[in-house]
């Protein structure tokens, strides 16, 4: 209940405040050339400097506002500028890719056709070995065969003897030989 008194107190003040204007016109009056004065003295004293001030802020805030502007359409050019730059970069980058992909396949076709021709020189000097390997043993067993004959016509000369001892001197030569 303490609240509905109070709040009676506050509206009971209320409408004193407001009946009192009317009650008494001299506050109403004496109000007026109090803001009358108010208004002169302000006009008189401070209105340049606030109006000065007031342009003032209004011209920072233009040039700000102007400022910040220019800002964005900088801000605008560089990014277009780095998309270009990017795309750029990304097609330099592709292009880059596909020149070292071509070299790689070049030098792999390279070091192929190197490998081929190795080999290839490789097998003919094998062959060219085996060719050589293959002569000098025709010319030892050529030579063998000659050593043997010869030896062989040798002890057939030394001692005259029939064709059968002739040809176990000939295997005993060939056994010899063989050993």
């Amino acid at each position: 209940m303490i609240y509905a008194n109070v709040f009676d107190d506050v509206i009971k003040a209320i409408e004193d405040g407001l009946y009192s204007a009317l009650r008494n016109p001299s506050i109403v009056l004496l109000n007026i050339i109090a803001f009358v004065v108010l208004v002169f003295i302000v006009k008189k004293f401070f209105w340049q400097k606030i109006t000065d001030f007031i342009e003032k802020r209004r011209v920072m805030m233009m040039n700000a506002l102007e400022a910040a502007d220019r800002e964005k359409l900088r801000a605008q050019e560089l990014q277009e500028k780095s998309a270009k730059d990017y795309e750029a970069m990304k097609e330099e980058t592709r292009q880059l890719k596909e020149k070292l992909s071509v070299e790689a396949y070049k030098q792999q076709d390279e070091l192929i056709a190197n490998a081929k021709k190795e080999a290839s020189r490789r097998m003919d000097q094998a062959e060219k070995d085996i060719e050589y390997e293959i002569l000098q043993a025709n010319e030892q067993i050529k030579k063998s065969i000659k050593e043997i004959a010869f030896a062989a016509a040798e002890k057939i000369v030394k001692r005259e003897i029939d064709e059968e001892i002739h040809q176990d001197i000939i295997d005993e030569m060939i056994q010899k030989r063989e050993s």
